[in-house]
């Protein structure tokens, strides 16, 4: 019996300075809103054939607007595959969500989405889309 107790205590006492990393208090947590993050963001797109350069031309022209107006853009690529013309990378990378949202806004933004709207294989469906987080100051050293 008193192996018992011993063994409920000792897992209670385990359980208990444990839970602290658990509820956000380790090192690696962040402690930043999400909003304030930096958000880097990669996007695999393939258009038809016909679409391929009226694509690079319109992300080639909203690209220059994005780095003369927007300082809160940290990198705004395109990527043409060299296997497949019609298959794309665009990687984005924004200091916080804030400078993205306010990017989808403007009229440079929503004249690229227009310009390209339909342009896209549709039988094409990525599997490496992503969207990271990244805490300020996680890759300073």
């Amino acid at each position: 019996m008193k192996t018992l107790v011993t063994g409920m205590i000792g897992l209670f006492a385990i359980g208990f300075f444990t839970s602290g990393l658990r509820n956000g208090t380790s090192n690696t947590d962040c402690g930043y809103n999400k909003d304030s993050m930096v958000v880097v963001m990669r996007f695999e797109r393939k258009v038809k054939p016909e679409n391929v350069a009226l694509f690079k031309k319109s992300f080639d022209a909203c690209k220059a607007e994005v780095m003369a107006k927007e300082p809160g853009c940290l990198d705004y690529s395109l990527f043409q595959s060299y296997n497949d013309s019609t298959l794309f990378c665009l990687t984005e990378a924004w200091a916080t969500k804030g400078d993205h949202n306010a990017h989808m806004l403007l009229e440079h933004t929503k004249k690229h989405i227009a310009e390209i709207k339909g342009i896209n294989d549709p039988s094409f469906k990525s599997r490496t889309n992503y969207t990271y987080w990244i805490c300020p100051g996680a890759n300073g050293k």
